[in-house]
């Protein structure tokens, strides 16, 4: 038996520092949200049971807000893009957390808050290089959090002070398998030729599990001690099982050689698309009406007006996303790129079979979004391979919600439109692909009645994907004296 020394160097010692750094500060980071509270989405209208979608709660995802069908560079896996992980260079872990500063208008009545929590994590297991991959993953959904109140005047009884508290939502686990394909051609390189990749195809399956309890406080509070409070208490407990499918691919248009077969630029397009059909959302419901009174500064109930509970089901309609884009690669490893992306969901089918989740001023409707992202990396400099990429993006969106106004008019859309921007850049001292990435996305829902609803938030999102040093692989086999 032979025994081998092994020391560690001074590079090696900072790699080690910089993973546990970066660990350490997303762990410390989601854990102090965490205690600030769970609340991602305050909105009375999220959806009600179910919750308002949240988006891609990672930093270099959101950044390039809304950008599904195509993967600009092959750094992340994507939770909704199972082809994404085809084209990782190498086995991936990725986490994330996220904080928002909220702000909630209705008419003169405004009210705001700091939250956060936790984003995406997942994994690719794969071999190095190669084309097959194994993705998991755990990712936020949707919300129902919110806290809201409203002071209102009544001849009868006094002063009314309305609380509306939600908690909770759906979280969504997957899995998912993936594989790619490469074509290769001659260009021409002087008086010779170079053999490259001009097209490549990535196809991804995923399934995927929706699981969560989201409740919902309506509160009405009567000044006049000699009238009882009412409380409303509403519980939805979702399941749904599903499955995506992914593809993306590229199409080399024009690449340029030097006669000693140096690499001088090339323009390439990309162009991808996801597909996910209808599922059916089982909810165990629960509506409590109770009277209540403040006994000894706690809330207590003293009598039930009415319970309800019941299971039921509903449909979750399909969703598809199509999107492409145009990639310019230089000389010196600068890449500038413009990618659009485009996804529908019809929703107002829904109000047959999930009508239970809506409030009686809300309804469901057909929803698009329209993405614009810009994707850049600056040219190498000497002595250095991995360089920072930096992204920004702009999106803009008709949610699945229809609000009733007071007047008997027409339910009028809630839109919304968001504006990102976020960098990655790798860890200090490494000598792998490890990065950190931070990101920061801005926006605001309305309706066409200004005063009718309005939501603006500002969310900040910082992150990490680890990836092994190219002589210490993990998942590889080794042989060891």
């Amino acid at each position: 038996m032979h025994c081998t020394n092994t020391s560690m160097t001074r590079t090696d010692f900072q790699f080690v520092s910089s993973i546990r750094w970066a660990l350490g500060s997303v762990f410390m980071w989601g854990l102090t949200l965490g205690m600030w509270g769970q609340e991602t989405d305050f909105s009375p209208y999220a959806r009600f049971g179910l919750g308002t979608q949240q988006g891609l709660l990672s930093p270099g995802l959101a950044s390039t807000v809304g950008l599904v069908s195509v993967t600009p560079d092959n750094v992340f896996l994507h939770a909704d893009q199972p082809a994404s992980a085809a084209g990782l260079a190498n086995p991936t872990f990725q986490a994330s957390a996220h904080s928002q500063r909220m702000q909630l208008s209705e008419g003169e009545r405004t009210s705001n808050a700091w939250t956060g929590g936790p984003g995406n994590m997942g994994l690719v297991v794969k071999k190095p290089r190669s084309n097959s991959a194994l993705s998991l993953g755990l990712t936020p959904l949707t919300s129902k959090a919110f806290s809201v109140q409203r002071v209102a005047e009544d001849s009868l009884v006094g002063n009314l002070l309305e609380r509306y508290e939600g908690t909770g939502g759906v979280a969504r686990a997957h899995a998912g398998v993936s594989h790619g394909w490469r074509g290769k051609t001659w260009f021409q390189a002087g008086a010779d030729s170079v053999l490259v990749s001009h097209r490549g195809l990535d196809l991804g399956a995923q399934v995927d599990h929706w699981f969560g309890d989201a409740r919902q406080i309506s509160t009405l509070d009567l000044e006049d001690p000699s009238f009882r409070d009412v409380q409303t208490v509403t519980s939805f407990r979702h399941r749904a099982a599903g499955w995506i499918l992914g593809a993306q691919g590229f199409q080399v248009l024009h690449a340029k050689y030097d006669e000693n077969k140096q690499f001088k630029g090339s323009w390439v397009m990309r162009f991808g698309g996801t597909y996910s059909p209808a599922r059916t959302l089982n909810t165990d419901y629960e509506r409590l009406v109770q009277s209540t009174l403040p006994l000894g500064g706690v809330t207590t109930g003293i009598d039930t007006s009415s319970f309800e509970q019941s299971e039921r089901s509903g449909t979750v309609p399909q969703k598809w996303t199509v999107g492409g884009g145009i990639q310019r690669d230089g000389a010196k490893g600068n890449r500038l790129g413009i990618f659009v992306d485009v996804h529908g969901q019809d929703w107002s089918e829904a109000n047959a079979t999930l009508g239970h989740l809506m409030d009686g001023a809300g309804s469901w409707g057909d929803a698009w979004s329209r993405s614009l992202a810009v994707v850049w990396t600056p040219a190498r400099k000497p002595g250095k391979v991995n360089r920072s990429t930096y992204r920004m993006g702009v999106n803009t969106s008709t949610l699945p919600l229809r609000i009733s106004t007071q007047f008997g008019d027409p339910a009028v859309a809630l839109e919304e439109w968001r504006v990102s921007a976020g960098v990655n850049k790798p860890l200090a001292g490494s000598r792998s692909a490890s990065q950190l990435h931070f990101g920061m996305d801005f926006g605001r829902r309305y309706t066409e009645l200004e005063t009718l609803h309005t939501e603006t938030n500002l969310r900040i999102h910082v992150g990490v994907t680890l990836t092994p040093f190219v002589k210490n692989l993990w998942l590889t086999p080794r042989l060891y004296d």
